[in-house]
């Protein structure tokens, strides 16, 4: 029995950390491709696995010290109306800088809540609140915009315009929700409200 329960202690601490090195290790890969192949053409004797890393980051850094003095921004402002002005092109620029705007947007936060919807009679799930207003006119305040992800993947999910008589709000934070999430459940939201009680029993 122990030697089980050393084995299923072991596969608890090394499965997460494999996975999240193996994740980081994937994002690392994509962002090295982005430049480092140009670098390894054009001077391939100078070129080291992470030099693309490090150049887009410094491109990164450069590009934002530009976007937030004057001269910097009256440039960047002209490039972003060429982009703009490119049919098909525009509309997915706009769309991911919106949504970049919004995730990165210091003053307020992606979602202002965790709920638990009422999707049916006997059917619940976990929700994030996007926003308290309604997503079209004329609904008043009874209505809210909700996103519910999917799992294993949380960038993907529904957004529901949904009444407010569907929509618990829960005690817990968004972090505390995530985990809720990402657990399949394991992690209940009453140990999220409760963070004293799941103390206590994983003491006992």
């Amino acid at each position: 029995m122990k030697l089980k329960s050393y084995f299923i202690s072991g596969v608890i601490v090394i499965v997460p950390a494999a996975v999240s090195v193996w994740i980081l290790w994937k994002i690392f890969i994509f962002l090295e491709g982005l430049i480092g192949q140009w670098i390894q053409k054009a001077i391939p004797q100078f070129y080291v696995r992470g030099l693309g890393f490090i150049s887009l980051i410094a491109i990164i850094l450069v590009l934002g010290f530009f976007a937030q003095n004057i001269f910097g921004r009256k440039i960047l402002r002209y490039i972003e109306k060429g982009f703009l002005s490119v049919p098909i092109f525009n509309r997915l620029y706009h769309f991911v800088h919106s949504i970049l705007q919004q995730v990165f947007r210091k003053e307020k936060e992606t979602f202002s809540g965790v709920a638990l919807i009422t999707l049916s009679e006997g059917i619940t799930t976990i929700g994030f609140i996007t926003s308290r207003d309604p997503l079209f006119e004329g609904q008043g305040n009874e209505y809210w915009t909700v996103f519910v992800p999917t799992v294993p993947n949380p960038t993907t999910g529904l957004l529901l315009n949904i009444h407010r008589d569907r929509i618990n709000v829960l005690p817990v934070t968004i972090e505390q929700g995530m985990k809720v999430l990402l657990s399949f459940g394991i992690f209940k939201v009453s140990d999220a409200a409760n963070p004293n009680k799941s103390d206590s029993s994983e003491k006992n």
